[in-house]
């Protein structure tokens, strides 16, 4: 049988997560959610430093994902799809979207981002794994990944592999800027260099795009690193350049990935159970919905 996978090196950056201060002392609801977030980064820190050693051995065969996708591509996609978006439940919130790469990684540090900027608890978090930069979808709103059960695929949409989320509008600066400081260190100009095609291109989505007037905080926290581009749909792969597309959510919308893509290890990484437990408890509370492509399950 033939095996999908999601490959990404270690980041040219270092992610440091820094848990916020907050009222409350342990016993009060506060203080309890602040325990249960920083007990989660506490176990991050901790599996990071044994991760490290087993990585390496667990690698698998970089040729597999590249042979599916060829595969697909060959399967005319019928039709034109949409999934269902990541709901914004916070006022003064803003739905944003990343993408840089594979989503996979990017997930994780986005998870870990929420807990520690905005002492969210783990099950409040909004990162979802999704797909974006794109005007067409498929028969049945569906927009799917890579698959030979003739699903619309999603680089045969146009699509890139993305990570939506809810955040406070006051903090979109500083959500661009832990992406944009990671992406400035990309040697060849985004992440998994080994992952080539439109499907991998770094993306950044917002209402309005460029002419959001959020657009300034992203400018500001880009501080002229990056090449900050509006995007038009299906646009080329930023590999070996400084570009980074900028699209207009309300017009390139943000489609949830599967189920089985959520909370993924990395290639290179194996995450916590801690953080893959989250699947599961996302589905319970509505938050991770089921979508109407294959669930491959790897």
């Amino acid at each position: 049988a033939l095996v999908l996978l999601c490959i990404e090196l270690p980041l040219a950056t270092a992610w440091v997560a820094v848990e916020p201060s907050r009222a409350g002392a342990p016993g009060t609801v506060a203080g309890s959610a602040r325990s249960e977030g920083k007990a989660f980064l506490e176990a991050e820190a901790q599996w990071s430093e044994s991760a490290a050693d087993s990585a390496a051995a667990s690698v698998l065969p970089v040729w597999t994902r590249a042979l599916l996708a060829a595969a697909a591509a060959l399967v005319v996609a019928v039709g034109i799809a949409g999934g269902p978006r990541v709901a914004l439940a916070e006022e003064d919130s803003v739905q944003l979207y990343f993408g840089q790469g594979c989503f996979w990684h990017v997930q994780h540090e986005f998870v870990k981002k929420e807990i520690s900027a905005l002492g969210r608890q783990p099950q409040d978090t909004t990162s979802l794994v999704g797909y974006a930069g794109s005007t067409k979808v498929g028969d049945g709103d569906r927009v799917c990944y890579h698959n030979l059960a003739r699903a619309p695929d999603y680089g045969q949409l146009g699509h890139t592999e993305v990570v939506g989320l809810s955040v406070p509008k006051s903090k979109v600066g500083e959500f661009a800027k832990f992406y944009l400081d990671a992406a400035a260190g990309y040697p060849l100009g985004r992440a998994d260099p080994q992952d080539r095609g439109t499907e991998y291109r770094s993306a950044i989505g917002l209402p309005g795009g460029v002419d959001s007037p959020l657009f300034a905080e992203i400018q500001a926290a880009n501080n002229g690193r990056m090449e900050l581009v509006p995007g038009q749909g299906g646009d080329a792969d930023t590999l070996m350049t400084d570009k980074v597309w900028v699209y207009d959510s309300n017009k390139f919308p943000f489609y949830q990935g599967e189920v089985y893509h959520q909370y993924h290890d990395d290639m290179l990484e194996r995450y916590p159970q801690n953080y893959h437990k989250l699947k599961q408890t996302m589905l319970d509370s509505g938050r991770l919905k089921t979508v109407q492509c294959p669930e491959l399950g790897f």
